[in-house]
Order: C-alpha cells, then structure tokens, then sequence
C-alpha cells in the first residue's frame, strides 16, 4: 500500500513527535444507508489523541525515548480488566490479543482500553451493521496501530510506540484470523486489505452486515499523520470470511 511507508518512517521519530491513536468512529445523521434507519458511519477525530512534546529524548539532551511494546507492557500490567469478551490471534503478524466489548448506542464507537487489546463493537442498536462472531453477520473489530497516552487500567503508566494493529498492513489473502468467543473458536481467512479516506467513506456500507458469508472485518488507523490535527489520513480496514 502506498502510505505504508510513510507510517513506517513515523516509527523510527517517536522521539520528536507522539503517534495518534485510533481514531473514535462517529455517527452522522446526514447520510443513507439501506438498513441503517438513514444513519451514516465514519471515522471522524479523537478528544484523546495527543501529541507529545517537540524536544523529546536526544534532542532535549536526554537519552533517546526507547518505543514501547505490547508484549512488554502486557507483561508488566496484564490485560485490560474489561478485555473479557474472548480473544483475538493472527498468526502471522504475532497477534493474540484479548477482546473488550463496545456497545455502539450512540453517536461514537468507544476505543478500546489501550495499545494491547482489540474492540469487538456491538451494533445491535443499528439494524443492518455489524455482528457477532460465527453467526454469519460481519462482526466490526478495532484496535489502535500506535499509542501515545496514558494508560487507566496500568495506573495511569505511559504508553508510546506500536500498538496491537501495527502490522495490520501485512495481512494478505488467505492469512488466519482466530477469534475466541463463548467458548468455541471461529477461524477466518482474510480476503482483503483496503484503505479509506477517514472523511470521505460511507462507513456504512464497510459495516454492513448484508454479507455472503460469515466475516469479520477489522480495522485501524493508516495514511499519513498530520501533527497540526493529530489524526491520520486513512483508515487500513481487514476483512475475512469464515474457513
């Protein structure tokens, strides 16, 4: 994807500027949608987002920040302890990742809990969107590709660096994609990677549940990040069908 890199390069400066999060999932009413009750959907901006400072490490003449890992800060802080709606594994991108649930009932998509654990999102509240896991609708899952924030649940420990859908953008077709729910586990293989402008997709349609197969579909920030709105460009959205 053309943007990759210049998300990738955004890694490599985590000491000049702090990485926006996923971004909260707005409810307009100025749009149609068939079985949406006339609702449109669509990543919009987050109050949380933040930047961090301009001299940060090295250049305030410190010692450069070293970037954060999910694997680290899951081992100093555990799960998030809302992340209880079942798990989340993507082998080939080394994801295993607990899931917290979202009702959507109004007008945002709550984030998840923070840089470790993936959004499972309950639509219900919207005939026609979404689903839950193996029962042939399209279940909507979110996670953030990179954090800077403090974080509730670790005592409010900082976070910066790769969150748990960093490496979202190397998923291809026929990858597996496990989700845990209710005690059985659901396997999926991926049938397309596609980016959305952030502002200008009908999200609805992405949401849907009108598909043919059991799918889930999951999604996370990309493009390229503007340091004057802390948001990024595009929205990387992963979907997969039932094995």
């Amino acid at each position: 994807m053309g943007s990759t890199g210049a998300r990738r390069v955004q890694l490599a400066l985590f000491t000049i500027i702090g990485i926006a999060a996923l971004a909260a999932v707005v409810l307009l009413t100025n749009g149609s949608i068939p079985g949406a009750s006339g609702i449109r959907l669509f990543p919009g901006s987050n109050a949380q987002t933040r930047q961090s400072d301009a001299k940060t490490g090295a250049s305030s003449g410190g010692p450069a920040r070293q970037a954060d890992s999910v694997d680290a800060f899951t081992k100093k802080h555990g799960d998030p302890p809302d992340a209880t709606y079942g798990r989340i594994r993507i082998p080939s991108i080394s994801v295993n990742a607990p899931l917290s649930y979202r009702a959507v009932t109004g007008s945002v998509m709550p984030e998840p809990s923070g840089p470790t654990d993936v959004a499972y999102y309950d639509m219900s509240k919207f005939p026609g969107l979404g689903g839950v896991p193996g029962a042939g609708g399209n279940a909507i899952f979110g996670g953030h590709v990179d954090l800077r924030r403090q974080i509730a649940y670790a005592g409010n420990a900082e976070y910066q660096g790769p969150a748990i859908f960093w490496a979202l953008d190397k998923l291809r077709p026929g990858d597996v994609i496990e989700v845990d729910y209710k005690g059985k586990t659901y396997k999926y293989l991926v049938t397309s990677a596609t980016e959305y402008h952030a502002e200008k997709t009908d999200w609805g349609k992405v949401w849907s549940a009108n598909v043919k197969k059991d799918t889930i579909t999951l999604f996370t920030c990309g493009g390229v990040f503007d340091t004057e709105t802390h948001e990024y460009s595009v929205r990387l959205v992963v979907k997969a069908e039932r094995a």
